[in-house]
Formats: structure tokens, sequence, C-alpha cells
């Protein structure tokens, strides 16, 4: 009897729960171990190295630096991106090599102190086992894009002990589909994965023993709408900064990586000398910080010279320098994730405006506004809006205080989507020209480059061509349009407009030049369909030149409306052929 293709694919993701809540425990296991061996049992916060805590991150920059450049580039940055693409475009493959790369870059990284979380490199790995497993077993691709998310799911699941919170992470982020042919399975293997680890290190929130929050006001809404403008505006310009140092250590190629990644790790080691707090993902700050404490008594700086006893102007620190680390360990090439440093982002701009409205006399203590503006950071900087709410919930148990933190994260992310196209998670992917929507389903004309859908073989004309010969050449061959090159170099485009005017004007002894457009509309092949099918539309016409990057006189190729058709009913009717039918009715 033949078993199921929903059964099996349910008993995979059950294998796939339980692996990968034993890979999340070993990877955290590594991590603490590095730490340990670098900084025994003081930690980042109480070590003995003095000013010599400089040496320690760039050490770990070296070594990560060194695997990048030598085993596998793929491994650099934060590892959902790469998830994403290999969903959106790549056929949901991922390589084990990058994985085992990935795990070892970041476990040194992160345990030598570089600023940087262990959740992108989780997810990474833990979709990579979910890849295997579909490759291995003869899954269709929409099947292996299942058991990634799969992977995805059961990794947060572990990390944060938030099964909700996994899945909708893996839906609104990986798989980008709420249907019953993947819901099932991600539901199956985050319970298993959260029975597993809980066998393992024992059911405890992620951030146990907060006071219980609650709205003491309805005069507070006001309040956490303007906490939400400002997580808004406040991750707006964390992606905007994260990805300026990557492409400022980008445009430094002459400098080799593991110089870059060792460079990146000292800068953070001198912002460690006087604020040891940005070191590491920063988890147990953000734990302090939730329930209203930070260290103003701690000496800070070679030989104590500094200390903050205000605990605003701390956490106002502590938010600046926690940003800029963050950027600096991502952009020279460390390896780590952002999502748990982007709640300590939210949990230091939340407990700082807290503290600062606290005159007022009828708010909440600043541990509300620190869970309300790490959620509401963490939902604008991911754009996983109803990830935050949910998982912020589960990590903290606490369901009092969900009115004001359901309105802020609206609020942040509507602010940084109309502030920044992309996401945290997209923004790389689409400086490479890879364009995700994380709609309900992928915007297959974002995906599609203009590279993909243009005609190479372009019959051009030259200015001094007459339009005689123009004519019989557009009636030969049935081309709506010619560009324009002289001496190689493209400087106009005649059209059947502009031909048809000069026959209507009895102008056929004159020549190419006479009659086409000087000022031409151009694309590039690494724009998405999108701008192309957008200039087209507004301008009403029906061809652009493709030009080089570089070179916009250099034609590369011609586009039409009809090649974007093409390319599109081309590429849906292969996602058609590789879905999967069967128990696939939308829920």
């Amino acid at each position: 009897m033949a078993t199921s293709p929903m059964l099996r694919l349910n008993i995979l993701a059950a294998l796939t729960g339980a692996a990968v809540a034993c890979l999340a425990w070993l990877f955290l296991q590594a991590i603490d171990g590095v730490q340990w061996l670098f900084y025994r049992d003081g930690g980042f916060l109480e070590h003995n190295y003095g000013v010599w805590i400089l040496l320690v991150p760039a050490a770990g920059g070296l070594a990560t630096g060194l695997i990048i450049k030598y085993y596998a580039a793929e491994a650099r940055g934060h590892g959902v991106p790469v998830v994403m693409e290999a969903v959106a475009v790549n056929r949901a493959r991922l390589g084990t090599h990058v994985a085992l790369a990935k795990g070892a870059a970041a476990a040194i990284c992160i345990g030598t102190g570089f600023s940087l979380g262990r959740i992108g490199p989780l997810i990474l790995m833990a979709s990579t086992f979910g890849s295997e497993v579909g490759q291995r077993m003869g899954l269709s691709v929409e099947e292996t894009r299942t058991m990634v998310g799969c992977g995805a799911a059961a990794a947060l699941t572990t990390a944060f002990n938030a099964p909700l919170g996994g899945v909708i992470f893996a839906i609104e982020l990986i798989v980008t589909e709420f249907r019953t042919r993947s819901f099932i399975p991600l539901v199956v293997a985050t319970v298993i994965a959260t029975a597993v680890a809980r066998a393992i290190k024992g059911d405890i929130s992620a951030f146990d023993s907060l006071p219980p929050y609650s709205l003491n006001s309805p005069l507070e809404y006001p309040l956490y709408l303007v906490l939400g403008l400002l997580a808004g505006l406040a991750a707006t310009g964390f992606i905007k900064l994260l990805f300026g140092f990557d492409r400022m250590m980008t445009a430094m190629h002459q400098l080799p990586l593991p110089a870059q990644t060792a460079l990146g790790g000292l800068t953070v080691g001198a912002i460690a000398l006087a604020f040891p707090e940005i070191l590491g993902n920063g988890f147990d700050i953000t734990h302090g910080m939730l329930q209203g404490t930070a260290d103003t008594a701690r000496l800070r700086g070679p030989g104590g010279l500094l200390t903050i006893d205000n605990m605003a102007l701390l956490l106002a620190v502590l938010f600046f320098l926690k940003l800029i680390a963050t950027s600096i360990s991502i952009g020279s090439g460390g390896s780590g994730g952002v999502f748990t440093p982007s709640l300590f982002l939210g949990a230091a701009l939340g407990a700082t405006f807290g503290l600062a409205v606290a005159p007022l006399g009828f708010t909440a203590p600043a541990g509300a506004y620190a869970l309300v503006g790490m959620a509401a950071f963490t939902a604008a900087a991911t754009r996983g809006t109803l990830t935050a709410i949910v998982l912020l919930f589960e990590m903290t148990g606490d369901y009092q205080i969900i009115l004001p933190l359901m309105l802020a994260c609206v609020v942040a992310d509507a602010v940084c989507y109309v502030l920044s196209e992309h996401s945290i998670y997209t923004t790389k992917l689409a400086q490479r020209g890879v364009h995700i929507d994380l709609g309900a389903e992928q915007d297959l004309m974002r995906m599609l480059t203009i590279e993909e859908a243009m005609s190479r073989d372009v019959m051009t004309l030259a200015p001094d061509t007459p339009l005689e010969v123009a004519i019989s050449r557009l009636e030969d061959t049935g081309h709506m349009s010619f560009p324009v090159l002289e001496e190689g170099k493209l400087v106009g485009i005649i059209t059947w407009a502009d031909l048809h005017n000069a026959v209507v004007n009895r102008d056929r002894h004159m020549t190419v030049g006479d009659y086409c457009v000087r000022e031409v509309l151009t694309v590039t092949p690494d724009d998405p369909l999108t701008r192309a099918l957008d200039l087209l539309g507004q301008k009403e016409i029906s061809h652009l030149p493709v030009v080089d990057p570089h070179d916009s006189t250099r034609l590369v190729g011609l586009i039409t409306k009809g090649d974007i058709i093409k390319a599109y009913n081309q590429r849906r009717l292969v996602r058609r052929k590789l879905s999967w039918d069967q128990n696939g009715e939308s829920l």
C-alpha cells in the first residue's frame, strides 16, 4: 500500500523537528564553549583582560575571515537572507558545506564577542537540514520548500521556547504562504522540536521572572503610538547603517577579508573597553532591561575613568553603541544573526522612552515600554510583524500588554515600510538583484530580472541609414523598433510610430538620425521586470533598450511588453508544474 504524500511529509517534518532541537542545543553549547574558552567564568562583563579585550574579538574575526575566505563565502553575514533566496529562486537548495562553515564561523564570532545573534546561523543550519531531507528523499520542490520552512520554524522554536512564534515566522518570512500543505508540517515540526528541546533543557520562557506588566491608563495609548513611530524610525536607521557599513567594507576590496573581519573585531573590542554590554548577542542585558534594571554603578573605560549613573542616559548610550557595533560586526564580514541584537536595540529604545515619560505619573514601569519597544523594533526591522507580536507574547508569557504591543508593532512596521523599501533581511538580496516580496505569495515580476526576459539578438540601425531602408526592414521583420547606434554607442531609438510619421510627412528621403528619439529610456539586465513594466506603462511605449550597468551607451539587449509577458507566464508555468496540488486547498 502506497504511503500518502501528506503522511510522508509530516513524518519527515517530525524527524526534522527532533533533529533541529538537538542541533540547536549543540550549536548553543558551541557558542558557550568558545565564550568560556576566551572569557572564562566571568563572561563578557566580568573578564580580567583590561585593555587586552581589544584582541579577543579581533582574533575571532581573523579566524572567521579565514573560514569564509577559504571555505564558504556564503557564510558571511546573517543566515536568514540565504534561506529566503533559496526558497524564492533556488529551488529550496541549500549547501551543507555553507551550513557547516556558518556554524563554525558564527560560534567563533559570537563567542569571542562580535555583536551578533545566534538565531540567523541556527535558522540557516536548520533550514539546510530540511533542504537535505527534501532532496535526498526525492521530494518535489514545493515539498522541499516546506521542509526548509520546518527547519526554520523548529530553529526559532527551540531557541526561544516559542512554538507558535516559530510557525508564524516560517509562514511570514520563509515559505510566505498559509496553506494546509505547508501549515500542518510546520506545526508538526515545531511541536516535536518543542518537546525534544524541553526534554533537554526544561520548559523555561526565554525571558522568565518578569513583573506582570499591564496598561495603567488609556492615556498611555498615544505614548505607545509615539514609541511605535520612534521604533520605525530607528529600525530604518539600523537597516541603512548596517548596509552602509557593508558597502563601505565591500569597497575596500584591496584589504583581504580576514583583515577586514579582524579590524571589525578590533573596533567592537574598542567599544567594549567602556561598554562591555555590547559584546555578544546581549540576551542577558535585554532581560535586565525588561526587568527595569541596568548597571549604573559600573566603572567604565581604562582605569575606570567613566561612570554613567543616570539609567536613561546609560540605556540611550547602549542603544547607539549596540547599533554601531552590530553594523560593524556584519559589515566587516562577521558571521552571525541580527534578530537578537534587534531585541536588545528595541528594549533599550523602549526602556529609555519609558523612563523619559515616567514623570507624567500615569505610565507603566519602564520595563513595559522595553517589552513593547523590543517587539516594535523587531517587527519593523524584519517586516515580521505578526511574528514579533506572537513571539514576544510567548517569550514573556505576559498577555496583559498585548494591545499596546500590537499598536506599536503595526505603527513601527508602517513607518519603516514607507521609509525603507526592503527589510533587514531583503536589503542585501535586493542589492544583488534578488527581489523578494513578503506578501502572501511571491511577486514573480519582482523576482524576475530583465536579463531573464530580454532579447539579446537586436537589429540596429545607424543615424545615416535612409528612412526608406528602415521602413523596408520594419516591413520585412515585423519589428516595432530599432535602437540607433553610432560607432557602437547607443544614441537613440526609432519606432514604428516615428516611421509612420515620416511616411505621412513624405520624408522617406531623410535619414534615421532625422527622426529617431535621442532621449532614450533604458534599463539594465539586473533591474527587476517591475521597473521595465513601470517605464513602459508611464511612457506608453512597448520597448526599452537594455544597456550595460556601467556604460549607458553600450547596448546589450532589448525588452518589450511581449518579452515580459512571456517570461512571467513561463515562470508561472514552472511554479505550477512544481507545486503539489494534492491536499493543497487554501485554508
